[in-house]
């Protein structure tokens, strides 16, 4: 039994003769370091194996994980979906695009549609400074935008009519159609975005009353690039409407050149002064907002640099007259454009029979970058 105990000495005084030698060579503080180094990388393991992934989950889920912390999660949805959270804006990447002019944030909560697990309707407010309140838009963002990272997009932005509200595109089918579209590879990918007009026919009022026309070429415009991975130059941006909006649209392209680069007029309803409404000012007024008198102005010129795409139905007997109008002056003045005439009046079944006509037509002239 001694040799065993003898031998069990000999290997304790092994072991403190080993580690006095390391210590002598490394120096204690070398062997604290590892230490540290060691642990350090535990932690890095599970802070990664923790993170948030940001994928999008099936149908009937949650529709995206935010990767942001500020995101808010939806609490009202609009009815018949699923439970779903706001895709996270992600930030605008350093580029050579020009900043917005003006930082307009978000005011309030998203509320969310999901189109089948595929693209969204986010409903969102800002604050107006031109008009001195919250206004709400609607944007169909495509299921892309969520995982595709510093990815931009051209935005088309779709004006509703005089008796209409922000979502009375929805009513004809747009954002459904594009989700359609996209996900069937028919068109590319691109932001749809429904700004708030009231009956304000998206001009500036008179006696220095509320700036629609300003609000909407640049408040609007701004708040989108500001807060949405956007192609913030005007080839990369159309405007568009119907009826009230399609004469909207108009007079923005002409009265605030540079800013959008494609230009659609469906079915546009262009009073003359005798039809003013009655906060309309005098015939200088007018003549600044009426898309025809424009167009015969140097005002016009702003459209040789466009896509321009005009459409009436072949009984629209109220406005058709106007549009013809306006067809001849371009024609004179050798202003390129498409013109259409489809059977049919001016009314929802004219306009969604040709929603698909529209987003092809949009796809096909808006610039989607290099």
């Amino acid at each position: 039994m001694r040799p065993i105990k003898n031998y069990q000495k000999l290997c304790a005084l092994a072991v403190v003769l080993f580690l006095t030698a390391l210590l002598c060579a490394c120096g204690e503080g070398e062997i604290f370091k590892m230490s540290q180094d060691a642990s350090a990388a535990g932690n890095t393991v599970k802070s990664t194996a923790s993170a948030p992934t940001g994928t999008i989950k099936p149908s009937g889920t949650a529709a995206v994980t935010p990767t942001a912390k500020n995101v808010t999660p939806v609490s009202t949805l609009l009815p018949g979906t699923a439970t779903a959270q706001a895709t996270a804006p992600i930030a605008p990447t350093a580029t050579p695009y020009p900043a917005p002019a003006l930082k307009l944030p978000f005011v309030g909560d998203p509320v969310v549609m999901d189109f089948k697990g595929q693209g969204q309707i986010v409903k969102r407010q800002f604050y107006s400074p031109d008009l001195q309140k919250n206004v709400g838009y609607e944007i169909y963002l495509p299921k892309e935008y969520a995982t595709s990272g510093a990815k931009r997009y051209p935005v088309l932005y779709m004006l509703h009519g005089v008796s209409g509200q922000i979502d009375e595109w929805n009513w004809y089918g747009l954002m459904a159609r594009a989700d359609e579209l996209i996900s069937n590879g028919q068109i590319r990918p691109f932001l749809i975005v429904l700004p708030e007009g009231d009956q304000a026919y998206w001009v500036d009022h008179p006696d220095n009353g509320p700036k629609w026309g300003d609000y909407t070429a640049h408040e609007v415009v701004d708040h989108i690039d500001g807060n949405y991975r956007t192609i913030p130059l005007p080839a990369s941006r159309a405007v568009g409407g119907l009826s009230m909006g399609s004469t909207g649209a108009l007079q923005l392209a002409m009265n605030y050149p540079g800013i959008f680069g494609v230009l659609g007029a469906h079915s546009p309803a262009m009073r003359t002064y005798a039809q003013k409404v009655p906060w309309w000012g005098d015939e200088n007024w007018f003549d600044h907002m009426d898309p025809v008198t424009l167009a015969k102005t140097s005002a016009g010129d702003a459209l040789k640099n466009m896509k321009v795409w005009i459409d009436v139905g072949a009984s629209d007997s109220a406005w058709k007259s106007r549009v013809l109008e306006l067809k001849q002056v371009l024609q004179d003045r050798n202003i390129p454009f498409t013109y259409t005439e489809w059977p049919g009046d001016h009314n929802a079944e004219y306009w969604t029979a040709h929603v698909v006509d529209y987003l092809t037509w949009y796809n096909s002239v808006l610039s989607f970058g290099p």
